[in-house]
């Protein structure tokens, strides 16, 4: 169990609202997923990515960075450990290349089920396991799915998207063996796209309407209702129905659809 937040915005903008000062902001989520915290933003100079295993609501450097942060693209988790120790290398974001990775959920009978997961892994990314997280192996097994389809660092949105459809897929097919679901609700970034999807656990989207050519000015996602927007332009939050994917392309065009017609994209 944990909790998310990402982020795409045409120009760089803050985040401190929904990281420190919204009713329900990551800082107050924290209390009750106290086992760390990360964050991960895209730079001029490249991507940055922060981690710590203190609770965010007790930490001066949360909210050093969470005040100051300003940055086009943002990915935010706080940790309630449930698989694999409290320990750096089990923090989200979880960071390959370009991309970042995040989690809220667990897989069920995780010791009896890795194996299954691992084999689907390409080899030479199943050497660079840095954890114990299903979390992690996750992560991988969508970067091993891209790279069927193209280049990670040059992804297009539909491999993408369907990259992580069939990520959803096989980890249900791999684990969910006895009858126990898992619960794998994901975001996924490398600064241009932002993906996440629904499954077992809550996703929230934030977004004004698109203009004439489709394009908003920046997407949301959460996992939980941050609470009610401040004044300046953002948007409620609403409730993404389950099974449901959210992508963002480079131009910040929102694309909303379910896991089971992404999975089919070619």
């Amino acid at each position: 169990m944990c909790r998310l937040f990402g982020s795409r915005s045409r120009l760089p903008g803050p985040v401190a609202h929904e990281l420190l000062h919204g009713s329900n902001a990551l800082r107050v989520q924290s209390r009750e997923h106290p086992d760390g915290w990360g964050l991960g933003w895209y730079e001029p100079s490249g991507l940055r990515v922060v981690r710590s295993l203190t609770p965010a609501h007790g930490d001066g450097e949360f909210e050093k960075l969470s005040h100051y942060l300003n940055a086009r693209t943002v990915v935010a988790h706080v940790r309630k450990a449930s698989v694999g120790r409290v320990a750096e290398e089990n923090t989200h974001p979880f960071q390959r290349g370009s991309w970042l990775f995040a989690h809220n959920g667990t897989l069920p009978d995780w010791e009896q089920n890795r194996p299954r997961l691992e084999a689907l892994i390409a080899p030479a990314l199943r050497e660079k396991l840095r954890g114990e997280t299903d979390s992690e192996r996750c992560f991988l097994l969508f970067l091993t799915r891209l790279m069927r389809r193209c280049d990670p660092d040059e992804a297009d949105l539909d491999s993408a998207v369907a990259a992580l459809a069939e990520t959803v897929s096989l980890v249900r097919e791999a684990v969910e063996t006895y009858g126990k679901p898992a619960s794998t609700t994901f975001l996924a970034t490398d600064g241009r796209l932002l993906l996440a999807c629904r499954r077992g656990r809550t996703l929230h989207v934030s977004s004004p309407a698109p203009d004439d050519q489709g394009c908003c000015d920046y997407v949301a996602v959460a996992s939980e209702d941050i609470g009610a927007p401040p004044p300046g332009g953002r948007r409620a939050w609403r409730l993404v129905p389950e099974e449901s994917l959210v992508a963002v392309d480079p131009a910040l065009r929102l694309h909303i659809t379910s896991l089971a017609a992404a999975a089919k994209k070619k």
